[in-house]
């Protein structure tokens, strides 16, 4: 190839380049506004049209997920509910044949298989917890406090909401999520599921200094409408619990 063809397909790749990260910062700025009717659609065809340009952004994928997993947690219909949740699962497995260390595909493919057995029911998504629990494994061996110590936060759920017949054990629960409040005092959805223990447990006062020390805590900029939809359950929590 030509020195002029050489710097012709660089310019290319260049102005293509440009036009990615431009479709996703719009994704993104759509993306921050999930709460409002049809930014997660405007955010995914964003984000798809990044890959359109450029297959391989990782970083596209992940956002995609995201979108994925807020549709998911707020869908109504179970057949849209469990579609959402399966494309999620897809595109995280597509970003991990891309980048085996991808810490955020690791960790949001471990919540999607959760969400998506949970949403088929357990008896019917018991073989879904091997991979999960893998998945979650391989965060907290690489790094425990990612994500506001987020594998322990998903292994407290896990270990909670399974019967005790197929796993299920309180005592794990509170472990995980206790560890997760050490390394992650801010997070809201730390104290939240722990709070559900001890009120499952008939521990009034300790889900009420759960629901407290949540309510304590700043939002974080991030999860800002996920923040708001905590402080509304913990609120009414709590107000059940003190009457």
């Amino acid at each position: 190839m030509t020195a002029p063809a050489v710097f012709a397909v660089a310019v290319t790749l260049l102005s293509q380049d440009s036009i990615v990260v431009k479709l996703l910062k719009e994704g993104n700025e759509a993306y921050a506004q999930r709460d409002k009717d049809g930014m997660p659609e405007k955010a995914l065809q964003s984000y798809k049209k990044a890959l359109v340009l450029d297959e391989r952004r990782v970083e596209a994928y992940i956002r995609i997920v995201l979108v994925q997993f807020w549709i998911g947690t707020h869908q109504q219909d179970p057949e849209k509910l469990q579609a959402a949740l399966r494309d999620g699962i897809e595109y995280a497995k597509i970003a991990l044949s891309m980048d085996a260390n991808c810490m955020a595909a690791h960790f949001w493919l471990a919540i999607l298989y959760g969400l998506y057995g949970q949403s088929r029911g357990i008896l019917q998504s018991l073989h879904m917890l091997d991979p999960m629990k893998a998945e979650l494994d391989w965060v907290l061996k690489h790094d425990e406090a990612y994500e506001d110590a987020g594998a322990h936060r998903v292994y407290g759920r896990l270990y909670f909401k399974l019967p005790g017949v197929k796993g299920g054990d309180n005592e794990k629960a509170k472990t995980h999520l206790k560890r997760a409040i050490e390394l992650a005092p801010k997070n809201l959805l730390n104290y939240l599921y722990l709070a559900e223990i001890h009120v499952a447990e008939n521990r009034k006062e300790d889900a009420i200094g759960c629901l407290k020390a949540l309510l304590d805590q700043p939002d974080d900029p991030r999860w800002r409408p996920e923040c708001k939809e905590w402080r509304e359950q913990a609120g009414a929590m709590l107000q059940d619990l003190e009457k």
